[in-house]
């Protein structure tokens, strides 16, 4: 029943951000388009960015369970670009909606253990300080890309960005070994 019951209140979120910005979202707007009580929202998260922040997690949660092999990656992170470009209103209103800096901190502790991982998977004889230098560069490649393309609109004609990069990321991991 918690599952049901977070996904519900996501799901309202989700439809709300792809009309109006966060700042514009409150908890009893939440609650009153799912026939839920403040009591039970405020159960399972502490505020709307809570719940922002697990709604993101669940989404991607299929996309990114068990990438332990480098060579799907491409695939996934394909089907992440996918969901942004399909939930295009929702993610532009979801990043005007957050401060800069707790953006990029959400986006380095999700992106950061996928690629240190990439790195372990096709380097393994690599030292873990080299992985995680490198890991962290490409992060913060990643982000930028991501955050200038938001600044834009989301247009599609960035996406072939994102596949080169990703090659770039994997091929510099494999270059470490």
């Amino acid at each position: 029943m918690p599952l049901t019951t977070k996904r519900a209140l996501a799901t309202s979120l989700k439809n709300m951000l792809s009309k109006k910005t966060l700042d514009k979202i409150t908890v009893k707007d939440i609650v009153d388009d799912c026939n839920l009580n403040r009591q039970t929202f405020y159960y399972h998260f502490h505020d709307t960015y809570a719940l922002l922040e697990w709604m993101y997690l669940d989404e991607a949660k299929d996309i990114v369970d068990n990438i332990d092999d480098p060579v799907k990656q491409s695939g996934k992170f394909d089907l992440i670009l996918n969901f942004i470009v399909k939930n295009k209103t929702l993610v532009l209103n979801t990043y005007r909606s957050l401060d800069p800096d707790f953006l990029m901190e959400k986006l380095k502790s999700f992106i950061l253990p996928v690629i240190v991982m990439v790195g372990k998977s096709v380097a393994p004889n690599t030292d873990k300080e080299e992985i995680d230098f490198n890991a962290e560069m490409y992060t913060y490649a990643l982000i930028g890309l991501s955050t200038d393309w938001a600044k834009k609109g989301l247009p599609e004609e960035y996406l072939p960005k994102f596949t080169k990069l990703g090659h770039m990321i994997l091929n510099g991991m494999k270059a470490l070994n």
